[in-house]
């Protein structure tokens, strides 16, 4: 899992938005936009795997996982699009 998160096959995830959804005041997707979701960057992000950089196997131990979202790691995608391929790589 640590490599895939450090060197996710896909950077980014193209969706299409199902439902318009209001992500603030000041900003509402409307249903039908095309949005990308920055897996790298979020695979990435210091606040939710600390010292990003560094290639830590021990990250994904369950001790280290509690409490982060499922969202955290997108290297496969998620829900009904999720790759068809994931059980093949993890063998």
């Amino acid at each position: 899992s640590e490599t895939l998160r450090k060197y996710p096959p896909i950077p980014i995830l193209p969706r299409i938005c199902t439902r318009t959804y209001e992500v603030d005041s000041n900003l509402t997707i409307k249903k039908g936009t095309a949005v990308q979701i920055p897996v790298q960057a979020i695979q990435h992000d210091p606040e939710i795997y600390p010292d990003p950089l560094k290639f830590d196997p021990d990250r994904f131990n369950k001790e280290n996982s509690v409490g982060r979202s499922n969202f955290a790691f997108l290297s496969f995608g998620e829900g009904p699009r999720l790759c068809i391929g994931k059980s093949l790589l993890l063998i």
